[in-house]
């Protein structure tokens, strides 16, 4: 499709802006490009395709931001990344056939009970504990499946839950978890992206401004936050996933 210059301009910086408050939150960026994507008249498979394809160069930016100076728990990532493809998978035939609004008010009720859990537990996610078991770190896999078939529905809130989980079954805290997270994601995006360019689904100009807001929005929002460190990454956790939770139970 062929976007003017007022479009071209609009696309660039939804992705710059959906990036750096998603980078820094773990707040899905989705849930602002793709109502603005969609208002422009961008079939819904293309504005999915293009959001994975961008994730491919944002997601390391964020990433090596996150966990520069850290431990990467590299069997982590492998496994979980591993396991979640499978889900990702399942939820492409999802997204080709459901109607979003059929399993929105389920995710908005669920988002909001992460968000209300991470709240009342005030010490969650502020400092690192990696002294739990090898057992113990085993039970965020079964999770991965889940997590994976969710991020191609629409992955608001996935930060969130994959830090709660993270966090009881190996320790890290919300740095670590997010950093880890884009990492798991980006194998995700991968595979999404290609399955849906296979079909058809790409437009080069879109990807390229999309990519490039991204970017610039991603190293920045995700520096900003490392600096900020865990209790300001905590706050905008709670925040934007209220706002998410709500926009989505009440379809605003």
């Amino acid at each position: 499709m062929e976007l003017d210059a007022i479009g071209m301009v609009v696309v660039f910086l939804t992705a710059l802006g959906a990036t750096l408050l998603g980078t820094m939150s773990g707040g899905g960026l989705e849930i602002i490009m793709y109502p603005v994507f969609i208002s422009l008249g961008i079939p819904v498979p293309l504005i999915i395709s293009t959001a994975f394809t961008t994730n491919i160069f944002w997601s390391l930016p964020a990433a090596y931001n996150y966990l520069k100076g850290r431990v990467v728990d590299w069997a982590f990532v492998v496994i979980f990344s591993g396991i979640g493809i499978i889900g990702c998978y399942l939820g492409i035939a999802v997204i080709l056939s459901v109607q979003p609004r059929m399993y929105q008010i389920g995710i908005g009720t669920i988002i909001l009970f992460l968000v209300a859990y991470l709240y009342l537990n005030t010490e969650l996610g502020l400092s690192e504990k990696r002294e739990y078991s090898r057992t113990r770190g085993m039970l965020a896999y079964p999770f991965a499946l889940l997590l994976g078939f969710y991020e191609l529905l629409l992955g608001a809130g996935n930060a969130i839950a994959l830090s709660i989980l993270a966090f009881y079954t190996r320790g890290f805290d919300l740095i670590d978890s997010l950093g880890h997270y884009y990492l798991i994601v980006l194998p995700w995006s991968l595979f999404s992206a290609a399955f849906l360019i296979s079909k058809g689904y790409f437009d080069v100009q879109l990807v390229i401004l999309a990519i490039l807001g991204s970017v610039v929005g991603s190293y920045v929002g995700s520096r900003y936050a490392r600096y900020k460190g865990n209790k300001f990454i905590k706050t905008l956790f709670v925040i934007v996933g209220g706002l998410l939770g709500l926009k989505l139970l009440f379809g605003i």
